[in-house]
């Protein structure tokens, strides 16, 4: 029972303060501030195991909106943060989107270790690179040419799309010079046979040298299709040095092309963004962008976090809850729930602490006046209160015999292909390492948890196969001996 919570709800334009009920999974009552004193569920007339958050318990307004979703975020692949709910229940919210960490060859591995555990619902752009996120996707790799990267196939890809289809909402494709637009019309072809929309990266991660591409990939994009990293200060911006809007993102906006900000590490420009807004383009999408790197640097960086600096850039509050809501949720077709009455009771609680906050893009410092603070979040009318970052990591536990048997397999396995095969390629040792299970009659998730034992919690987000390259022939053959033999892994640095 929520008492005397401010309700935005931007669908309805609904803003009103009020008492609210949850109960079964849906907002089950909402009524004037008081009057849910005369309900029976309330506690002073004899109700029990009722669970009261009041206004009047807390410094600054309780806001109560539709469930925030993260549409860009990373918990699988070389770029995952180690924990799912560490960036979304623990932060208020309780919809979060994996975009490309998965590919199809990686997305039953990303289901079974990223979806299945979590508390936060979790969706996914699929990567059309078949391993997802790896260290040689372009992205992160300039020095690799696009031809050596491996795309799925269009039947690889609808098969993978077939299995979760209620996972996938999206594919992922990064618009870059090293990638070219090769891959934007392979996901192009990929996007109008799935009927699945593209999100598009932008910006030149790794290469300041390099001629920006945006403008010849948005002539490729329809209606519905999402650009990420709109306020770049990147090459390969939607907004010039001048700050003059690009006319093919105008061009863009009008065929209905959204546009999302996600400023993860270094891909929010203040500069950027406020030459835009003043022109009166404003972001269709607020997300994160959050992963490994930009946890380290901001522990705090989240989506809260985000909609913090977007209040401090002079946006309104009603239109940053919309872009973190109700917008991604029309966008990839994914279910939140609304605080009105009778909605599914997947919502968001934040506090709106007035006071001084500086907020820095890495170049220049801006000044804010509040902050929005998670208090918790509902997930099917599930009450799941925010949580400060972690900072130390919990060990994973050692398998049973059959993960011993699984570890025997793959040992086998990769002796094997060694022998054999000059190459150690995450792609094929993806292949062994699922073989392995299979012949050993282990699930997914326990092979996967048996194989990241007493690795760098920051590594058990990287898919098996590209796991094992990225420790390379000796470190993984030496780290299977070693859980085999000692029943205890050797700890690995990090690399």
């Amino acid at each position: 029972m929520l008492l005397g919570v401010r309700i935005l709800d931007p669908a309805s334009g609904i803003e009103q303060v009020a008492d609210v009920l949850i109960a079964h999974g849906i907002v089950a009552k909402v009524g004037n501030p008081g009057e849910s004193s005369s309900w029976p569920e309330h506690p002073d007339n004899g109700a029990t195991g009722v669970h009261v958050i009041s206004q009047a318990h807390h410094d600054g307004e309780l806001l109560l909106t539709p469930g925030l979703i993260d549409a860009h975020t990373h918990v699988f692949g070389s770029a995952g943060v180690a924990r799912v709910d560490e960036i979304g229940v623990e932060v208020g919210v309780p919809i979060i989107v994996d975009a490309g960490g998965p590919g199809a060859e990686t997305i039953d591995d990303f289901v079974a270790s990223r979806i299945a555990p979590a508390s936060t619902r979790v969706k996914a752009l699929l990567s059309i690179e078949s391993g997802g996120i790896t260290d040689n996707h372009p992205g992160h790799n300039t020095t690799r040419s696009a031809s050596r990267m491996v795309t799925s196939s269009i039947g690889t890809f609808l098969e993978a799309v077939d299995r979760h289809r209620s996972s996938v909402v999206g594919l992922k494709v990064w618009a870059t010079a090293a990638a070219g637009l090769q891959w934007v019309e392979h996901a192009v072809n990929l996007s109008e046979i799935s009927s699945l929309p593209m999100f598009v990266h932008v910006g030149e991660l790794n290469d300041p040298d390099a001629t920006g591409i945006s403008g010849d990939v948005l002539d490729h994009l329809q209606g519905g299709d999402m650009v990420t990293h709109s306020f770049t200060g990147l090459p390969g911006s939607l907004i010039d040095g001048t700050g003059r809007i690009l006319p093919e993102v105008i061009a863009a906006r009008d065929r209905g092309v959204l546009f999302d900000i996600a400023p993860g590490e270094v891909n929010l420009s203040f500069d950027r963004a406020e030459a835009a807004m003043s022109q009166g383009w404003i972001p269709d999408i607020i997300s994160s962008d959050v992963h490994r790197w930009a946890r380290r640097r901001n522990p705090t960086m989240s989506l809260p976090y985000v909609m913090t600096t977007f209040l401090a850039l002079g946006l309104s509050l009603n239109r940053i809850i919309a872009c973190a809501s109700t917008n991604p949720a029309a966008a990839l077709d994914i279910e939140t729930g609304s605080p009105r009455a009778g909605s599914v009771a997947t919502l968001s609680l934040l506090r709106r602490s007035v006071g001084s906050t500086i907020i820095s893009d890495g170049s220049r410092s801006i000044r804010g006046d509040e902050s929005l603070v998670p208090v918790g979040c509902f997930v099917d009318g599930a009450w799941i209160p925010a949580s400060p970052p972690e900072t130390s990591a919990t060990p994973l536990p050692y398998g049973t015999p059959v993960c011993r048997t699984f570890l025997a397999e793959l040992g086998e396995e990769l002796t094997h292909h060694r022998h054999h095969d000059s190459r150690w390629r995450g792609e094929e040792l993806h292949k062994l390492v699922h073989r392995a299970r299979r012949k050993a009659g282990l699930d997914v998730a326990e092979a996967l948890q048996t194989l990241h034992i007493g690795l760098p919690l920051e590594e058990a987000t990287l898919p098996a196969g590209w796991l094992l390259e990225h420790l390379g022939p000796e470190h993984s053959m030496d780290h299977l001996q070693s859980l085999l033999q000692e029943g205890r892994p050797t700890l690995l640095p990090s690399r």
